[in-house]
Formats: structure tokens, sequence, C-alpha cells
């Protein structure tokens, strides 16, 4: 297999698992970018403030960050990143995904892009409101671009589905992230105005993350972890705000870097809509 295709296999193994089918837990509209993110560390406890006293209580953020999303409107952004050098070049692979969701208008917005070693890209774009999902691919290879527009309607049996916000808020993750990792708390800042606890991980706390399996696999098999980091932000309410994850392994002579990031914003106040082109197709 070549390296190219081992990156898009790796790519989409880490995004299925991290995001339950393409559609992400977290986000921000690139990376941490968007979220107005103001460092503003206090004076707490060692176990850190939030959620509850005992620091990084991996229970009480999951039933919180389900149950709050569950009756909220929010943005979700999820941004991957696979890059390695070959034949003296960087080589890169992206996946980047934003998920919208509109509760008081019944609507919601998908858009995921896929960027190829080889510079092709493919943009998705997914609208669900009044009981139809409309459905826009962009592919862009070279000076090329090719538009195609579908739809479909309840029972959804065809390709064209919802907008999955089921996925957006699974729980998988979130339990990953409580499983092995020694997360230590390092203070409080602030995104989009809530206050938010900051957790970190480096080198060996950084275990049992539900990426290690497939970065292994695909990856780091025959390699060597050179490093590794992990940062979590969680509100009051155990929503995580953010979840930033990298490694650097070093594979047949070669670094290979993967990144992660997750984060939601716009909590209760993300409005969702009708795309330009929904006239198109």
């Amino acid at each position: 297999m070549s390296l190219e295709r081992r990156h898009l296999s790796l790519a989409l193994a880490v995004l299925l698992i991290a995001s339950a089918g393409c559609s992400g837990l977290l986000g921000t509209e690139s990376s941490t970018g968007g979220t107005d993110t103001e460092t503003t560390s206090t004076s707490a406890d060692a176990n850190g403030p939030a959620p509850g006293t005992s620091g990084f209580d991996a229970t009480a953020i999951e039933r919180g960050h389900f149950e709050r999303l569950s009756n909220s409107s929010f943005t979700m952004s999820l941004s991957f990143q696979l890059s390695t050098i070959r034949d003296g070049e960087n080589q890169s692979v992206f996946i980047n995904r934003t998920v919208a969701i509109d509760r008081e208008n019944d609507r919601s917005l998908a858009q995921g892009e896929l960027v190829q070693a080889s510079g092709d890209a493919l943009t998705t774009t997914t609208y669900t409101a009044d009981g139809t999902t409309t459905e826009r691919r962009v592919l862009a290879r070279g000076e090329e671009e090719m538009t195609a527009y579908r739809s479909a309607s309840p029972p959804y049996d065809g390709p064209v589905q919802p907008v999955n916000e089921s996925s957006v808020i699974d729980r998988s993750l979130l339990q990953s992230l409580g499983s092995d990792i020694n997360w230590t708390y390092t203070g409080t800042e602030a995104v989009d105005g809530d206050s938010v606890s900051r957790f970190e991980a480096t080198g060996g706390n950084v275990t049992g993350f539900a990426a290690d399996d497939a970065v292994s696999t695909n990856v780091s098999a025959n390699g060597t972890t050179a490093s590794a980091s992990a940062t979590v932000l969680v509100d009051e309410d155990g929503v995580v705000r953010s979840f930033q994850y990298s490694m650097t392994t070093e594979r047949d002579g070669r670094p290979v870097t993967v990144t992660l990031s997750l984060s939601v914003s716009q909590v209760d106040d993300t409005t969702v809509t009708k795309p330009d082109w929904l006239s198109n197709a």
C-alpha cells in the first residue's frame, strides 16, 4: 500500500473512532480558533474546580456533556492532520469537519473536507431541515472542480443521510478521555465568555485515548514514539469545550506527526441559515 493510501486509511480510521462516523464530538472553526480563548489562570485546589471538586471526573463530564448538548444549540469542529516526509518533501493529509445544530429552528448543517497528499480535495456539505436532507459534493483536482447535488427524505435508506447529531454528542470519546490518561489540572480560562478548567497530559501519561489503537496499527508499528501530548478544556456543566491531541512517531526512518483537534463553541447561540446553493440542488 502506498504511503498516501496509508495516510488516508489512518485518517479515516482515527476520524471514525474519534467522531463516531465523521460527525465529531466537539468543535471550533479551525483548531482552537473561533473560541476567543483568554487565559486567566486562577488559584484553586490541586484537583481543579470543575466539574465538582474532584478534578477530572470522567463520569460527571460524560454525563454533563451529553445532557447539555442534547438540549442545546451548538457548533462543533474537528480538525485532523497526518504529516510525514517523503522524498524530501512534507506530505500531509487533512480532514476538517464542522457541524452546527440549531434546535430553535430545527435545522442542522455539516461541512466536511478531505485533502489528500496529492492536493485533491473533497468538500461535502449536508443541510437537514423540514424533513429533507440535501447534500452538495465538490471535488477539486488541480484546476478542475466538479460539483454534484443529491437529496433524500425519511426513511433515509440510501447514501444521503441527515446530519448525524447522535454521533456529535456520542460518549465514546469522552469515555476514552477518562480511561487511562493521567490528567493534571493547570488552571482556568475563558471560552466564549464561560469559565473552563484546563487539564493537560504529556509523554507516558497520554495513554488510553481511542485513537491510540489506530495510530499504533497504522503508523507506529515497528516505529518509536517521540512525543505525545493532550489538553482538554471542560466547563462547569461538564461540556468538553476543547480537546487537543498530538503525537510524533518515527516509522521506517521518517517522522510521522498526528494531530487531532475537537471543540465546542456557540452553545445556545448557534443559528443555521439556508445555504445559498440550495436552489441549485
